[in-house]
């Protein structure tokens, strides 16, 4: 896995003092642990609720067109993933592991969509581009809306959410 990848944009979350972008780095850095320890984690809400700053949005002449609405919360990205894996996963193109996504954008013009993910085994780590950006923005949003009842819940027992970092160190443990 190419460690630098986040650098430059890690960098710049610094320099902004951007906890949100920051935390959604190590995410991202950390994406496959997340994905394979997701039953340990997915019940427990101030987790399953950690916001994420993905840019899910594409922006031309004036108009702004987002696959979901913000906030994208982890459990809810990572859930949708594991339900419509025909969706939001790919085969490595190197060694043909299942890759799971940590993040994913394109353009509904054109209907592109990118996969982001790293392989667990062979280590590739970039984009997997393909089409069904509409079909893929109906999944997601449909998940967000699925996870609105429990989010209620969650909001009235939690004052906010752990961050990436609470929950590696909880996985850790």
């Amino acid at each position: 896995m190419c460690k630098d990848r986040f650098a430059k944009v890690e960098a710049e979350a610094l320099r902004l003092n951007d906890e949100l972008w920051l935390d959604t780095i190590r995410y991202f850095r950390n994406a496959n642990e997340i994905y394979c320890r997701y039953d340990d984690w997915k019940d427990i809400d101030r987790f399953y609720f950690i916001p994420l700053k993905l840019s899910m949005s594409y922006c031309i002449a004036g108009r702004c067109f987002r696959m979901a609405e913000p906030p994208v919360y982890l459990g809810t990205f990572i859930r949708n993933t594991y339900e419509h894996e025909d969706l939001f996963t790919a085969p490595c193109p190197v060694c043909g592991k299942k890759l799971y996504a940590y993040g994913y954008n394109g353009s509904p013009l054109s209907g592109r969509i990118d996969l982001e993910a790293t392989c667990p085994d062979c280590g590739w780590s970039d984009s997997i581009i393909t089409s069904g950006w509409h079909q893929r923005s109906a999944a997601l949003r449909a998940t967000q809306q699925a996870d609105q009842e429990r989010l209620k819940q969650a909001q009235m027992e939690l004052r906010e959410p752990a961050s990436i970092r609470d929950l590696l160190d909880f996985l850790r443990e």
